[in-house]
């Protein structure tokens, strides 16, 4: 059985993107063309249906019932944050979100790392499956700035990144965590999940970078995504892939490195 979730937002009230629907529907066509996905098995949630709950629905929906064999996919393409993570009242570090079409820092509409781990911890062995997060990992102003490109280097056409930037009290909720825990904002990293989920997964960067909303040509498209379908391939491992990845990315002078995760890392994507 093949199933895939794609959601990608352009339409955020007040902080809109504009490569995350191409982002998606150029995925869309590369599983059907090159991965032979049925069009039916494909589903697409896109800019105002792009909500909290649809989105958890859809998930969960995703892996239901996934059997060793299935080939899974879930694609992300928008904007993504940082919250601060607690535990029995107690502030204990930074969680990573993304951010769907309701967001609006609260805890209803807002997913969290840890959720996602929950819900995609229950698949069983043998499920292939990949998670694709084309998004930022940041949740203050100093980490929404790409630095300035390096004399004589090539400029890419960013168009913005891909991360909300807090209001003023909730970014000051942050300083705050950031004092509490004893370090400085920049090194407050994502709560870190213990066990490796089965899944083999790609983000658009590391935690405290931002991933570009970019132009191609004319046409806007996620770098990561854009590259990313450059490169995917049956055959070759997802490592190789995202390393062929990184490779362009800086050539064209983005700043941002795609992450992996999971167990799946070594095997080729979907495969």
């Amino acid at each position: 059985m093949d199933r895939a979730l794609l959601v990608g937002i352009n339409r955020y009230p007040g902080c809109p993107l504009s490569g995350c629907i191409n982002d998606v529907t150029d995925m869309a066509h590369a599983l059907v063309d090159k991965f032979k996905f049925a069009s039916s098995s494909i589903t697409l949630l896109a800019d105002e249906r792009a909500t909290t709950q649809r989105i958890l629905g859809a998930l969960n929906k995703l892996v239901h019932g996934a059997q060793a064999g299935d080939r899974l996919l879930f694609h992300y393409s928008g904007h993504g944050a940082q919250v601060a993570a607690r535990k029995d009242e107690h502030v204990h570090g930074m969680d990573d979100v993304i951010c769907p079409v309701d967001f609006d820092w609260s805890e209803e509409h807002l997913i969290r790392d840890v959720t996602f781990h929950q819900i995609f911890s229950a698949l069983p062995d043998g499920v292939k499956f990949n998670w694709v997060s084309d998004s930022c990992h940041s949740g203050t102003l100093d980490r929404d700035l790409e630095p300035p490109a390096k004399k004589g280097s090539k400029k890419p056409k960013v168009l913005g990144p891909r991360c909300m930037t807090p209001p003023a009290d909730i970014a000051w909720n942050h300083h705050r965590v950031a004092r509490d825990l004893g370090h400085s904002s920049r090194n407050i990293h994502r709560t870190s999940i213990e066990k490796a989920l089965p899944v083999g997964f790609v983000s658009g960067c590391k935690d405290r970078q931002t991933s570009a909303d970019a132009n191609f040509g004319g046409r806007a498209n996620g770098a990561l995504t854009y590259f990313l379908l450059k490169h995917l391939s049956a055959d070759q491992s997802l490592a190789k892939v995202v390393d062929a990845v990184r490779a362009d990315l800086k050539k064209n002078g983005y700043t941002q490195v795609p992450q992996i995760d999971g167990t799946r890392v070594t095997a080729p994507f979907l495969g």
